[in-house]
């Protein structure tokens, strides 16, 4: 057995990068249907050393990720990408100097350029003990068929089925799970009144999203869906796909512009989540999320007269203050 053994477990905010990379092990290792004591025998540690790296409960060494990765048949270019990014297994942050206005240390934000950026980026969302999101689209997840094939041919969807190059197969062995997911997602008013897909997918995809509501089962799992107003400018709004996203007790910040990044610890991490709460305080209610969305359906139906009119749906006007 080597004399890296995982090492303690941090009790310090981990950096983005390590707890993306644990989540990413494990994805691999699950696809691959591998434990963890295959793992520790590869890189001649413990099943305890692999699991803490899995967690970012402590930093994996070089020579150890590199292991694993040709253990689970990560291509070449992917390898080198991953240990050329990887922090220091030594470095820690009160150690270094904060940057900018931003109140950055070195490795407080991670931008994955990889080619399984963006497969990285749904295995996080996908496995977050408690996730929290604003968007401006529908997020995977929660799409029909129509809505998706529709999003994807802008070129802007992130998805299982993402074109015209298919995602890694790991990634979709890596389901969604409701039932054991904290998931809250802040849709933009917006969202309601641009028929993607159409008049009668967007009828269709707003009335899924109505079911959804109507589903929740209020014990704090599975999905909570509230729709956020257009008349007044939030903080998230700065962002393109703001989320924070909690993994075994440790949190971090992601966002996608043209790529995925990752942040802990900085004063922008601090501001985006502050953002969300902020934005979970705007939503509008339980009961007037699901009437806006399914004033919104209506409107979108072909046979409506109200198709084209949203403004008819009195949209950005609060009927009822705060979230349920």
């Amino acid at each position: 057995m080597t004399s890296d053994s995982g090492g303690p477990p941090l009790d310090e905010a981990q950096l983005p990068m390590r707890i993306v990379l644990g989540i990413y092990l494990r994805a691999l290792r699950s696809a691959a249907g591998d434990h963890q004591k295959d793992g520790a025998y590869a890189t001649r540690t413990s099943v305890a050393a692999v699991s803490r790296w899995e967690r970012a409960e402590s930093p994996i060494s070089t020579r150890n990720l590199e292991t694993l990765l040709h253990l689970y048949r990560v291509p070449r270019r992917e390898k080198e990408y991953l240990v050329e990014h990887l922090p220091p297994q030594k470095y820690k942050r009160g150690e270094d100097t904060l940057r900018g206005l931003a109140g950055r240390a070195r490795y407080d934000v991670w931008a994955d350029t990889s080619d399984e950026a963006t497969a990285r980026y749904l295995a996080v969302m996908r496995t977050a003990d408690i996730l929290t999101e604003f968007c401006m689209v529908i997020p995977d997840g929660l799409r029909t068929r129509a809505y998706r094939d529709a999003i994807l041919k802008t070129g802007i969807g992130r998805d299982s089925q993402d074109v015209p190059d298919p995602l890694p197969s790991w990634l979709r062995r890596l389901a969604w799970e409701p039932r054991r997911q904290r998931r809250t997602v802040l849709l933009d008013e917006g969202v309601l009144v641009r028929p993607v897909g159409g008049y009668g997918a967007m009828s269709e995809q707003l009335w899924h999203l109505a079911h959804l509501i109507r589903s929740e089962t209020g014990d704090g799992y599975g999905l909570t869906l509230r729709v956020a107003p257009t008349d007044r400018l939030l903080t998230v709004h700065l962002f393109d796909h703001p989320a924070e996203l909690t993994f075994d007790g440790r949190s971090l910040t992601a966002d996608w512009g043209l790529l995925p990044h990752y942040e802990t610890n900085s004063r922008v991490a601090l501001r985006l989540s502050e953002g969300l709460r902020e934005a979970a305080d705007a939503a509008y209610s339980r009961e007037e999320s699901l009437a806006r969305i399914e004033a919104a359906a209506s409107a979108m139906e072909p046979n409506s007269l109200l198709v084209q009119v949203p403004h008819a749906l009195g949209l950005g006007r609060r009927a009822s203050p705060g979230p349920s």
